[in-house]
């Protein structure tokens, strides 16, 4: 089993998650995050690791406590439009590894 399939619990639709926001995060502005996903995603790095190392670890704690921020202050419609769009299931989650079509 992959870092990313056991963080999401072998869960094809947070695994599609995952990888989406690896994706979008190695396009980022910030040169740590970039590298720390491009690691991630060609499986240079553990996500595990990268979050404990202290080359990308404060780079993600930024991150992360910058959307805790703006998601306390979204009101209860917009989170739950926000966590929908987190686990749309969609024909992509097929070509995930180990799914029917991947």
């Amino acid at each position: 089993m992959s870092d990313i399939a056991d963080i999401a619990s072998d869960d094809p639709r947070r695994m599609k998650a995952l990888r989406d926001s690896l994706n979008r995060l190695a396009d980022s502005p910030q040169p740590e995050l970039r590298e720390m996903a491009r690691g991630v995603l060609n499986g240079d790095i553990t996500l595990r690791t990268a979050a404990l190392t202290s080359a990308y670890g404060p780079a993600l704690s930024d991150a992360f406590g910058n959307f805790w921020t703006y998601y306390n202050q979204l009101d209860p419609e917009e989170r739950q439009r926000l966590e929908a769009t987190a686990y749309d299931y969609d024909q992509d989650v097929e070509t995930l590894p180990g799914n029917a079509g991947g």
